[in-house]
């Protein structure tokens, strides 16, 4: 079914040259449209039209269309391709007609999630026309390219004409056009000028990274925009034997990478999943990755284009750089890693030493029953080293953390009486008690008797932090003076009545003032409580607040009542590199939100308040189960009564959360 058009196009642009250069122009212009229309005519008996029956109304708060939309036969015994676009609505039925006018029943077999395909299958009598690919080597910027769809006649397909714009587009999954990309083509092949089909026409968001997290819907925002893309066929045609058999995923590897510019920073690990492929190939916090399948990889964004076009099973030779010397190792990608939960050693850090040049983290305490005080750790032992990680700094000591997993055996080495000693310690998960008020010495040295006394005498101010581009002011207090270097940071979602405000304070002053914590009172923008609005708000004054104060970012949390309460929980499971801990008295979560998988570099602790006879208890403690098998450590506390809204906690509620903010920081 191929016709040369390139051929013809050749002969015939000669014989108009030889006629002479007095028309060679408007000559030259037909010539072109015979040949695209050609090229569109010579993948026309492989393109279809499909109708979807039934689903969905609405995928991630878009309207999906129910019309006919395209897809393209790429094998003879009824194999057809299409954009996952059409089929996001999760159709009950659905049907191609052919070229003939047949009408066939198809069944969708398989998605590809990283490309955002459909693969559908229809039994046939005759083998069906297929469409011959463009092999990747001879696609080039520049090159004329035919948008095709089967969508508004099921008689004559629809054409928009443009170029290839770029290649290797989204991390190396499309190509991009310019030809007019639309609901009418999705799904439909976009064809080079010979009438070989280049890729299938998908839409894509550009903030797309290929983790299989996009919505079949993303990038349909840009459709007709001069910005489209297809996955070459020819790729679609190499995986089609394994897309036969199931689901195409995106393949995950499970490390954390150093921060810095993505085209500028190499791929350094500073955390490695574990249990992930990563984990069970060796590799190593510090370990620089410097090649895939043979290819050198020197900056982060590299190494994703080198990944994102992996699916999960497939297997590569990766080279580290450990200590200066190359390493040889192989990976097999996984479609899912395993739920992260922190590991717990057991062991409260003590937050300030009068040796600046310590090489070591002194134990401020040991968790009760806890593994480090089964294996034999004290408060005031010195922790030297975790496993294979010498200690310096509780930072170090967080770190070397990230890498173990509950469960995990790892020899600790402490220094007592001058003595270090060597400790087997077999890790356990993070407690969901909360300490009793003898377990947590002071977290710092005390200060002497006139800072104390100077302390308690000064009066109770509340300073404000302004955004300029917000109008709500937020309000917070921070102890004057005492030994603490870096606070905790309470952010507490008020209904900005200055009075509650000022109570709320003189209530947690003295709290304030032992553990080292500023309490910063956010209000809403609208005075008839918070909305979802308020989430950018929240976000810009938490960054704020954390950079203008002394903040210890391993003791930030927010927190609230009711529906601030769930807002709270939103912004904490949204922002998690922001929060480490979330407050939320009778709040549950929003139905809509979808709790985000642990993960080991952004750490998040929830405690959920309860008061007696809250009628939302039964969904706070659905949701309590929820973040559990996510991988969080989530804490009840009980409050005695179901107090108004604006009623004041009580001392021993407050005391209670206090001891929870005042353990996040532990090992």
């Amino acid at each position: 079914m191929r016709t040369p058009c390139v051929l013809i196009l050749t002969i015939l642009v000669g014989q108009s040259l030889a006629r002479g250069a007095d028309q060679p122009t408007e000559d030259l212009g037909l010539l072109e449209q015979q040949a695209l229309s050609a090229a569109a005519e010579n993948v026309a008996e492989a393109v279809v039209q499909i109708r979807t029956i039934g689903g969905l109304e609405r995928v991630a708060g878009r309207l999906v269309a129910q019309g006919p939309t395209t897809g393209l036969v790429i094998s003879p015994d009824g194999y057809i391709v299409s954009s996952a676009y059409n089929f996001a609505q999760q159709p009950t039925s659905i049907l191609a007609r052919l070229p003939s006018g047949l009408q066939l029943p198809l069944q969708l077999v398989a998605r590809d999630r990283s490309r955002m395909l459909v693969l559908l299958k229809a039994e046939v009598d005759e083998p069906l026309p297929i469409a011959t690919a463009t092999p990747l080597g001879d696609i080039n910027v520049g090159q004329w390219a035919v948008a095709v769809g089967r969508t508004f006649h099921a008689d004559r397909v629809n054409v928009s004409v443009g170029i290839v714009s770029a290649t290797n587009r989204m991390y190396g999954r499309v190509i991009q056009t310019d030809a007019s990309t639309s609901v009418a083509n999705y799904g439909g092949p976009l064809v080079d000028v010979e009438g070989r089909v280049l890729g299938i026409l998908v839409p894509m968001s550009p903030q797309s990274i290929g983790d299989g997290s996009d919505s079949e819907v993303a990038g349909a925002e840009f459709y007709d925009s001069g910005i489209g893309f297809a996955v070459p066929l020819e790729h679609v045609l190499k995986m089609l034997p394994k897309w036969r058999q199931g689901d195409l995923l995106p393949g995950k590897l499970g490390v954390g990478l150093a921060p810095g510019s993505a085209y500028v920073e190499p791929p350094t690990i500073t955390h490695v999943w574990p249990g992930s492929p990563a984990d069970r190939a060796g590799w190593k916090s510090q370990d620089r990755i410097v090649a895939i399948d043979g290819q050198p990889v020197d900056t982060k964004a590299q190494l994703r284009f080198a990944l994102v076009p992996h699916y999960a099973g497939d297997s590569f030779p990766v080279t580290l750089e450990r200590d200066g010397d190359e390493i040889e190792t192989s990976v097999t990608l996984t479609d899912q890693l395993p739920v992260y939960r922190k590991p717990f050693l057991g062991v409260l850090p003590m937050r300030t030493t009068e040796d600046k040049d310590s090489t070591s983290v002194e134990v401020r305490n040991v968790w009760p029953g806890g593994p480090a005080a089964e294996a034999g750790v004290r408060r005031g032992d010195r922790l030297v080293a975790i496993g294979e990680h010498t200690l310096n700094t509780i930072d170090e000591a967080h770190q070397a953390m990230k890498e173990l997993h509950p469960e995990q055996s790892v020899d600790v080495t402490i220094e007592r009486d001058a003595q270090p000693s060597k400790l087997s310690v077999q890790l356990g998960r993070q407690p969901e008690e909360i300490l009793t008020a003898g377990d947590l010495p002071s977290a710092t040295p005390k200060p002497d008797t006139e800072e104390r006394s100077a302390d308690v005498a000064a009066p109770l101010e509340l300073k404000p932090l302004r955004l300029p581009e917000f109008p709500q002011t937020a309000n917070y207090y921070q102890p004057e003076n005492g030994p603490h270097e870096n606070f905790g940071l309470l952010i507490w979602l008020s209904s900005g009545d200055s009075q509650q405000d000022l109570q709320m304070t003189g209530n947690w002053q003295d709290i304030c003032r032992r553990d080292g914590l500023i309490l910063l009172l956010a209000p809403p923008a609208d005075p008839s409580g918070w909305r979802p609005k308020d989430l950018a708000y929240l976000a810009r004054l938490t960054r704020a607040a954390v950079k203008q104060l002394p903040t210890d970012e391993r003791r930030v949390v927010v927190g609230g009542q009711g529906k601030a309460g769930q807002l709270a929980c939103a912004f904490a499971l949204k922002r998690r590199s922001q929060v480490h801990g979330v407050v939320s008295l009778d709040g549950p979560l929003p139905r809509t939100l979808k709790i985000p998988t642990n993960k080991p570099n952004l750490p998040l602790a929830i405690l959920a308040v309860e008061s007696d006879g809250s009628v939302f208890a039964p969904l706070v403690r659905q949701d309590l189960r929820k973040l559990r098998e996510a991988g969080y450590p989530a804490t009840t506390l009980q409050r005695p009564s179901a107090n108004a809204p604006d009623e004041p906690l009580a001392p021993a509620t407050r005391q209670s959360i206090a001891r929870w903010i005042d353990t996040l920081d532990r090992l």
